[in-house]
């Protein structure tokens, strides 16, 4: 079956947001997470949809049933409807029941608002930037998993 150029990805969201997507399924997943034994990332990213009010684009999460206490970290990403740059915001849920209403998330104070932000025709460096926070919050993960790991064998000595 043909489909129309013109309504071919037809889902909503922003030809900005539409190009950072696609720089991100560049990536197979965070390399940090491949499990030889499991031959799979652990750490899953997933995508939904994202709405508010012309603003529309699309928030990755990464979340992982395998890694215990491993918060889900989601990122939003979208074109401005006032300047056409490209926005991103992240924010940290405790659960994997799905995102958080935009109406629940709680910010921190201290966090810059947006996150980060791009010039118009910069998705590339948007959906690397994001990468990064994604590689970066399964890193820490991975710290505080293996300092756990060594108090635990300090205790057992002791």
């Amino acid at each position: 079956m043909n489909i129309k150029l013109q309504d071919y990805m037809r889902d909503g969201a922003s030809p900005q947001a539409k190009a950072v997507l696609a720089y991100l399924q560049e990536n197979d997943g965070i390399e940090d997470s491949w499990d030889d034994e499991y031959k799979k990332y652990l750490a899953e990213i997933t995508v939904n949809r994202w709405e508010n009010g012309r603003e529309r684009g699309y928030v990755v999460s990464m979340q992982s049933y395998y890694c215990p206490n491993l918060k889900q970290l989601n990122i939003a990403f979208f074109e401005c409807r006032c300047s056409d740059d490209i926005h991103a915001i992240k924010w940290i849920q405790k659960n994997m029941n799905g995102i958080y209403a935009w109406e629940q998330v709680k910010w921190d104070e201290n966090d810059p608002w947006p996150s980060h932000s791009v010039d118009y025709g910069k998705a590339d460096v948007m959906a690397r930037w994001i990468w990064k926070q994604l590689e970066n919050h399964y890193k820490a993960y991975l710290k505080e998993r293996r300092a756990e790991e060594a108090k635990k064998k300090l205790l057992k000595a002791k």
